[in-house]
């Protein structure tokens, strides 16, 4: 799983053909809203983990294996040995204490399926931004001619 600025993304993957190897069985991602951009990158992260245990409720919760949250986040590693946590880490820890997991860190690059859900959105906020397509100056010009012209023709005598 993983969070970027815009989006969360994460991959449920099992063990499969005797090597190993993480096979996948389903695929998510999610556009943040605007209020949960503002939350840090430590919240953002546990937002990932939160909006996957909830997808994956039906999956995760009650198995009788333990199963591996791979995260490039570090620190969500201590997630259930740290002493302080806000107001919002407290709620979703009580979450997730219906799971049983362990989280293990993974680096970025290892975890390419995460993250490109997770910036898939990415593209379509630089293309949202408010700059203008065309410029203004190209248009005034032809404008400012048009409305003198109708003054002229309204007022013949100045």
């Amino acid at each position: 799983m993983d969070a970027s600025d815009i989006g969360v993304g994460m991959v449920l993957s099992q063990h499969g053909g005797g090597r190993g190897d993480l096979r996948p069985i389903a695929y998510f991602s999610q556009k943040l809203s605007s209020a949960k951009r503002n939350y840090g990158v430590g919240d953002c992260e546990l937002l990932a983990m939160k909006v996957a245990f909830e997808e994956w409720r039906h999956w995760l919760e009650g198995a009788r294996h333990l199963f591996t949250l791979y995260t490039d986040h570090k620190n969500l590693e201590y997630l259930r040995t740290t002493k302080r946590l806000n107001a919002r880490q407290a709620r979703w820890s009580i979450f997730f204490s219906r799971f049983w997991f362990k989280v293990t860190y993974r680096p970025g690059e290892k975890n390419t399926r995460a993250d490109a859900l997770s910036h898939q959105y990415t593209a379509e906020a630089r293309s949202m931004s408010s700059e203008p397509i065309l410029l203004p100056t190209c248009f005034l010009p032809s404008l400012e001619r048009e409305l003198d012209q109708k003054i002229k023709e309204a007022n013949p005598h100045p």
